[in-house]
Formats: C-alpha cells, sequence, structure tokens
C-alpha cells in the first residue's frame, strides 16, 4: 500500500471512528479551559466562554455536564448575578471537577446555609490564580461569603522563591496515544482498548509522597499564608471568608507526616490570624479513600465533597449574616 493510499485508509478508520465513538472529544478536558491575562495579575486559566458539554475521566471514573457562561465561570448566569452569594474560590476542588455543579462542596454549603451560590474557580489556579480570579469579578457585585478550597499538595509553596522547572520525562506509548487522542477519535478509541486490555485500569491512582524538612515547611507555610491574606484583603470586610483546606490523598492512604504537618501548621495559623478554618480531614479518613476520591483521578468524588461542604457550613455558620 502505498503513502497514499495509508493516509485515506487512516482517514476513513477516522471518519470510522467518530462514527463510532461520538463521546471521544469528553476525554480532552483541555478543551474545557483558556487563558486569559488580568490586569495586574497577568495571565489565569478561566472556563472557555460559551461551553456546554460532557467531561469524562478515560478510565471511566466520572462524567460530568460542564457548563461555561459568557465571563468564563461555571455558571449558568452571569457574573453580575454573583452579588450577594457565596463564592466558591480556588482550584479544581473548588470548581468541582468531576461532579455535577450542584454536587461541589460550595454548592452544598451554600444549600446548606441557604445561600445562593457562585462559582468562582478554575482547575488550574493556585493562590496567585486566585487573586486573579477574584481581580476578575465586576467590581459592582460583592459576595455574601467566600470559601477558598486550598490543595496541601499543590497550593502551599513557597511562592517567593519557585522550583525550578523540572525536565519532561520520556513519553511512554501509552501517554503519547492518549496525547493524540484529543484530537483523534481513533486514537482515543485505541487508548481506551490499551488501559483496559494491560491493566492499569484496575490500578488507583498513584500519589506523590512529600519529603520536607522543617524550616522548609516553615518557609511554604509563611509565604502560603501572606497569599491567603492578600486573598483575604480583596474580600470585603463584612463577608465571612472560610478557608477550606483539601488535605493530600497520601495523607490519608500513608499517613504522610510531612503532609500532615503542612495541613496541621497551616490550621493552627490560620486561626491565629482570625480565620474561619473548615479541615474535613477526620470525616474523609472515617469514611475512607476509597470512598471520597475518584479511584483513577486526584480529585473528590461526590461524597468527599458532601463531607467537605458540610465542614464549611459549619465553619460559616457562627459568622453567616
Amino acid at each position: 500500500m502505498g503513502l497514499l493510499g495509508m493516509v485515506l485508509a487512516g482517514l476513513v478508520a477516522e471518519g470510522a471512528a467518530r462514527l463510532a465513538f461520538p463521546r471521544w472529544k469528553e476525554f480532552n478536558a483541555e478543551r474545557v479551559q483558556t487563558t486569559v491575562d488580568v490586569a495586574g495579575h497577568g495571565p489565569v486559566a478561566v472556563g472557555r466562554a460559551g461551553f456546554d458539554g460532557w467531561v469524562a475521566q478515560s478510565n471511566g471514573d466520572f462524567r460530568a455536564h460542564v457548563r461555561i457562561n459568557a465571563a468564563g465561570w461555571r455558571d449558568n448566569e452571569p457574573a453580575e448575578a454573583a452579588d450577594g452569594r457565596l463564592w466558591a474560590l480556588g482550584e479544581s476542588f473548588a470548581f468541582g471537577w468531576g461532579v455535577e455543579t450542584e454536587e461541589s462542596f460550595g454548592a452544598i454549603a451554600a444549600r446548606a446555609l441557604g445561600m445562593p451560590f457562585y462559582n468562582v474557580a478554575s482547575p488550574m489556579a493556585d493562590l496567585i490564580g486566585g487573586q486573579a480570579l477574584l481581580a476578575r469579578m465586576p467590581s459592582t457585585v460583592h459576595p455574601r461569603a467566600v470559601v477558598l478550597g486550598l490543595s496541601v499538595e499543590t497550593d502551599l509553596r513557597d511562592y517567593e522563591h519557585p522550583p525550578e522547572i523540572a525536565t519532561t520525562p520520556p513519553h511512554t506509548a501509552t501517554t503519547r496515544l492518549k496525547n493524540a487522542a484529543k484530537q483523534s477519535a481513533l486514537c482515543t478509541l485505541v487508548a481506551q482498548v490499551i488501559v483496559r486490555v494491560n491493566g492499569s485500569n484496575d490500578a488507583p491512582v498513584a500519589v506523590a509522597p512529600r519529603t520536607v524538612d522543617d524550616n522548609r515547611i516553615a518557609a511554604i507555610l509563611e509565604s502560603s499564608l501572606a497569599k491567603i491574606g492578600q486573598i483575604r484583603a480583596m474580600v470585603p470586610a463584612e463577608a465571612p471568608f472560610v478557608v477550606l483546606v483539601i488535605p493530600a490523598r497520601d495523607e490519608l492512604r500513608n499517613d504522610n507526616a510531612e503532609y500532615r504537618a503542612l495541613r496541621l501548621g497551616l490550621t493552627e495559623r490560620l486561626k491565629m490570624q482570625g480565620i474561619a478554618v473548615a479541615d474535613p480531614f477526620e470525616a474523609l479518613a472515617a469514611a475512607g479513600e476509597g470512598k471520597v476520591y475518584f479511584r483513577h483521578d486526584g480529585r473528590w468524588s461526590a461524597q468527599g465533597h458532601r463531607l467537605a461542604g458540610e465542614a464549611v457550613a459549619q465553619a460559616l455558620t457562627p459568622t453567616s449574616p
């Protein structure tokens, strides 16, 4: 078969795969987001305006509907409608990645408190990104309360001394297929077959252990606390503000000492600064890692969000207007 014949055969196979597997685009999470520049804060990832579709995990853990409004928020109403609502700010947990909007911890807390809800989160936001997200909101709208979702695993770091960018490791055949699958229904289908045949679909998500000396932990906490303080200063003083501490999965699974020290150190310091804290670790641990996290994804299942939302509501109850 000549080169032209191979190309034609590939195009026919791609077309057939798109007809047989119409959901193939759901596995490409990148299509949900875009990057915008926020004056004074730089670039930040937000939702792609007008996106309305499904997002699925390649191993089958979840399939959730995501709707992004014209302003780039995961909400049906425009940003101007956010006035007087409970805002969920933060990264992928606050965004509710993998669950429906009403299942996210912010929506659950808002219902428990009898408040309307608005999602002001982005899957890629750290604490610097959180400042940019707040700055994007219209100056005419103000929250009734704010919950900041803060991941111990990804958001706590020394922001004044960013780590060197690591060299990207070589891609395996499977990862190359998964990357190609973002643009190809045929590659998506092949990748789905591979993960089911080679047994990788049966293995739970790997967790990254963390080893940090005591001095480094102190620097990480102080730097992160400074960023949280800057975020708090952007919220109206009369609006209740709570930090939801999202524990590292490795602490639940292996009782990782460094992650535990970061979580407890953060909680203690926030309370000393008069900032309300919701720490759902004990509730999550009691339910079990397998129940509160997706098997192949690092985010919470609907049950994990429910427990976290209840913790947020409890932390906000004494201060809610």
